[in-house]
């Protein structure tokens, strides 16, 4: 941390719980010269000295990039897939397959991160990509964090933004979700993905809100 040059400040520390496993979820925010990786190990970082006698996030990464390009250059989504394993080899990650068609891989993922969740922290970013503007999150990861939090597992918030040339770290309150079970698996992971989002989103200002916009001028008008 001390080789970056940004300008960072964390806000809300005391909303970190002081003890116990939780999960961590965030905005994601990346820009030239200001990758996601930055942001993640300054929350890593904040939260280990908060904590320094608990055990550091395991991070969930996607498997993936599609449709990245280095310029005119497409980036083969092979290679992108080849770094990702050596990344999480080498910083204890845990890789998400993204492509819905690896259903069986992903179930294995999932149930590995439930063990995990039940004894360190895990940190995920639901939108698995961005610029900070909030936008869908990825389908099937509401279903997943109801999962986590139907085992007790609080879930802490985490708003990302640079203002005035300083990365903006703010965490909100740890909460549950609470999604009616009349409706379909699909209805059930909207409103999941939208709650997540959504408290994410208060976190933010207004500029960054994005697809969940309406979502969260209706939760702020309702308290």
């Amino acid at each position: 941390m001390a080789a970056n040059p940004y300008r960072r400040q964390a806000r809300g520390l005391e909303n970190v719980p002081s003890e116990g496993p939780f999960v961590l979820v965030a905005n994601h925010y990346d820009r030239p010269g200001l990758h996601v990786y930055h942001c993640g190990m300054f929350i890593a970082t904040v939260i280990a000295e908060r904590r320094s006698l608990s055990p550091g996030i395991r991070w969930v990464i996607t498997s993936e990039w599609y449709g990245h390009r280095i310029g005119p250059i497409p980036i083969p989504t092979g290679l992108t897939r080849w770094v990702f394993r050596r990344i999480s080899k080498a910083y204890g990650l845990v890789v998400m397959p993204r492509r819905a068609s690896l259903a069986v891989g992903r179930a294995a993922v999932l149930r590995r991160i439930a063990r995990i969740a039940q004894r360190v922290p895990i940190g995920l970013m639901p939108e698995a990509g961005g610029s900070g503007i909030l936008r869908e999150a990825l389908e099937g990861s509401g279903l997943f964090l109801g999962a986590l939090s139907e085992r007790g597992l609080p879930l802490l918030p985490i708003g990302v933004w640079e203002e005035d040339g300083t990365l903006i770290v703010r965490f909100g309150e740890p909460f549950a979700l609470s999604v009616a079970k009349e409706g379909s698996r699909q209805e059930q992971d909207r409103q999941a993905r939208e709650q997540v989002m959504v408290a994410v989103g208060r976190l933010l200002p207004p500029a960054y809100w994005g697809y969940y916009g309406k979502a969260i001028q209706r939760s702020l008008s309702e308290g």
